[in-house]
């Protein structure tokens, strides 16, 4: 039930990358467990993202999705779950916010784009498989006080969300894939959509601003650091891809070729 565009040694890579640039393993440095529990909690980890990209692997790729295979997909999420020490009973409690974001792709079809949320509350669930891994961390190496509290991160997330949208664009226009920057450019245009996403970088900067000031511990010069040259990183990105994208690109989309999806 594995969608065969999936590549198995290309998804390791992508999610390699994805803990190396969520800082995940300057979290693992904190554990005192030893490098073989480190090695099986990490490898749990990876069977979770694992299976969580599956799950996106089918959205994607069908505009009729099968209910069968989308079972499927969260039987597995739950079973890496509960391999992770979580009880069944609390896998809900887990897993709640990747159910909002997949209820989000999913409307997709019924003509419902991201554009009719505000920005923050969206980037704030499509962050959510890095929250749930982190949160993961946070509780089984048991992080001190010292490393911050998750909330800290909200904004490191979210422009790293955006990022990922953005640096990803040639490749989500073969598929199915609420990515708000692409659907900004379908219904809105280039320059609407590079002011849009640039007020947004610029109100995350402030808001991260005011979140390291509120913040204590050894972590908040890393996560303030971070999240800024994320954010300029970004706002290059975002210049970069407006510049090379072509109307003809945006015309030949999956998306677009659905034009059940409105501009709201």
């Amino acid at each position: 039930m594995i969608e065969q565009h999936m590549n198995e040694d290309e998804l390791l890579c992508k999610i390699n990358e994805l803990f190396q640039y969520r800082l995940f393993p300057q979290l693992f440095n904190e554990s005192n467990a030893g490098e073989d529990a480190n090695m099986k909690f990490l490898n749990r980890l990876i069977d979770l993202q694992k299976n969580i990209y599956y799950l996106d692997a089918h959205l994607e790729a069908n505009w009729q999705t099968d209910e069968t295979v989308l079972a499927w997909h969260w039987d597995n999420i739950i079973r890496s779950l509960c391999e992770l020490a979580i009880s069944v009973e609390n896998t809900s409690a887990y897993l709640n916010h990747i159910r909002k974001y997949e209820k989000h792709e999913l409307e997709l079809r019924l003509g419902k784009s991201p554009l009719r949320f505000d920005m923050e509350y969206f980037y704030f669930y499509k962050s959510c498989d890095v929250k749930l891994l982190r949160r993961l961390i946070y509780e089984k190496i048991q992080l001190s006080p010292g490393c911050g509290q998750l909330s800290d991160w909200r904004y490191y997330d979210l422009v790293t969300e955006v990022n990922d949208d953005i640096e990803d664009i040639f490749e989500d226009l073969d598929f199915i894939n609420g990515n708000s920057f692409l659907i900004s450019l379908l219904y809105k245009g280039k320059s609407v959509t590079q002011r849009i996403f640039s007020d947004f970088l610029n109100e995350i900067a402030f808001k991260a601003k005011n979140k390291y000031s509120a913040s204590s511990g050894r972590y908040k010069e890393l996560i303030f650091e971070s999240t800024n040259q994320r954010i300029a990183e970004t706002q290059q990105l975002l210049f970069d891809r407006l510049d090379v994208i072509r109307d003809e690109q945006l015309k030949e989309s999956m998306l677009f070729n659905h034009q059940t999806i409105p501009q709201k």
